[in-house]
């Protein structure tokens, strides 16, 4: 596992979820500081990164209203000064066929899932830019290759996460600062085993090269592989980690 120098900072948006969760120890466990947010209490999570050893803090920021993006993202200078790894992963994923996708629905989606990564990044570019060095890693989604009914507003954003990730790597790639994203298949955690049917899983499943259920410990390789140094010379790229099922 690499080495992390310098204690550096990783902050994590939706932790309170199976994959922000499991991202977060992962990141901790290969040595950085982590600044941890959710619009739901994290505490357990923080406790149990700080009892294996590690440093975690909590701040709550609500992802869907810009202006409290904004005051988070300085609270999170003010009290750390920096950081160096910046994990988008928070997302909101309705399902609502077309015509009940109305212009309020659409637009939290939107703010949510690609609004809320770009203020970020803008935020904690310009201390990367300073110092040389820093990661933004997004997640973006299967969905995007094959979009299942009910996904629009979803599989719309993710696509515009993707742009976003081009985008950014190519303005900042001369500042030291590599972008890239993971695109994981359909994953099973407590949030989507509630409410995806099980016959999906089995579905999706099938359809992969490796046919087993998608699992959050399943990205946590490659996103410590992208935090890290070993990553110095990827920018730009969309990771599908999937089991093979790209394109299906």
């Amino acid at each position: 596992m690499p080495t992390i120098p310098h204690n550096r900072i990783a902050l994590v948006t939706g932790v309170a979820g199976g994959l922000g969760h499991a991202f977060a120890l992962r990141l901790a466990l290969s040595g950085h500081q982590l600044v941890l947010t959710d619009r739901l209490p994290c505490t357990e999570l923080v406790q149990v990164i700080r009892a294996s050893g590690g440093t975690a803090t909590e701040l709550p920021c609500d992802l869907s209203d810009p202006v409290d993006v904004q005051r988070f993202a300085a609270e999170v200078l003010v009290q750390h000064g920096r950081v160096d790894v910046l994990v988008n992963n928070a997302a909101f994923m309705p399902h609502a066929p077309l015509a009940e996708i109305n212009a309020t629905l659409w637009r939290q989606v939107m703010t949510v899932n690609i609004d809320a990564p770009f203020l970020l990044a803008q935020a904690f570019a310009p201390g990367m830019t300073e110092r040389r060095w820093g990661r933004i890693i997004n997640l973006a989604s299967s969905t995007v290759w094959g979009p299942p009914s009910g996904m629009a507003a979803y599989a719309c954003s993710k696509m515009g996460v993707i742009g976003l990730t081009r985008a950014l790597a190519s303005e900042l790639g001369g500042q030291g600062i590599t972008v890239n994203a993971i695109s994981p298949g359909l994953t099973r955690h407590p949030g989507s085993a509630a409410n995806i049917p099980p016959e999906a899983f089995d579905f999706v499943r099938m359809r992969q090269f490796i046919p087993r259920t998608e699992v959050p410990e399943d990205m946590t390789g490659t996103l410590a592989f992208l935090a890290s140094d070993d990553a110095a010379f990827i920018t730009g790229q969309v990771l599908n980690v999937d089991g093979g099922g790209f394109g299906f």
